[in-house]
């Protein structure tokens, strides 16, 4: 005989009144395990999602604030405009400064000659007898002497020149030599009244050490 007859002749000997007993019964058994095992349960999820909704409401809030705070007069891409005029504005001078150093770049080695080289400078003392053949001046003597007076400009060559020439081309020869393309320095010049006139100056040469 299966559970369920069982079940069924087991109600048909049973009052009425016992049936809803035992309905009665069955029935609160059931809702005391639910309220035992699954109102836990259920209070632990609303406990849980009752979290959850308080975390996305404060993430709400700062978003909130963070809007508030990166507008400006109405705008809230205002800080974004801003910054992204200050890059381009950057770029702008990176661009200037890259075209100048370039420039400056440009005009070292144009001005190349300025640099401490010996053997430009040895050019020099042999362009100063054929600049004094060139205006009609006569050598008598050429003295130099190469001097390292200072560590940051570089060096210094002296040169001593003593000449015999009229005025006109004594004047023309040293004109020459300041139109040279190194840095000189013409000074301690003396004339001597004899005929033809005879001329002792210096020359200071200067060069970039490097």
């Amino acid at each position: 005989m299966s559970l369920l007859k069982k079940i069924d002749e087991l109600f048909a000997k049973r009052k009425r009144s016992e049936i809803l007993l035992i309905n009665a019964t069955i029935f609160f058994g059931i809702v005391a395990i639910v309220y035992q095992y699954l109102f836990p349960w259920s209070e632990k999820l609303l406990k849980e999602a009752k979290a959850q909704k308080q975390a996305i409401e404060r993430k709400i809030n700062i978003d909130k604030s963070y809007l508030q705070a990166m507008t400006v007069n109405g705008d809230p891409n205002y800080y974004i405009k801003q910054y992204t005029k200050n890059i381009q504005q950057l770029k702008h001078q990176f661009r200037f400064i890259s075209d100048k150093k370039e420039y400056l770049d440009f005009k070292i080695r144009e001005l190349s000659y300025l640099l401490y080289n010996k053997k430009r400078w040895a050019q020099f003392l042999d362009s100063l007898t054929q600049k004094a053949a060139k205006n009609g001046v006569e050598i008598n003597y050429i003295l130099n002497n190469f001097l390292d007076v200072t560590k940051n400009f570089g060096h210094v060559l002296e040169v001593e020149i003593s000449c015999n020439g009229d005025f006109k081309n004594l004047i023309s020869y040293i004109n020459d030599i300041e139109q040279s393309d190194l840095v000189v320095d013409i000074y301690d010049l003396s004339i001597l009244n004899k005929n033809p006139l005879q001329t002792i100056f210096k020359v200071s040469v200067w060069g970039i050490n490097y």
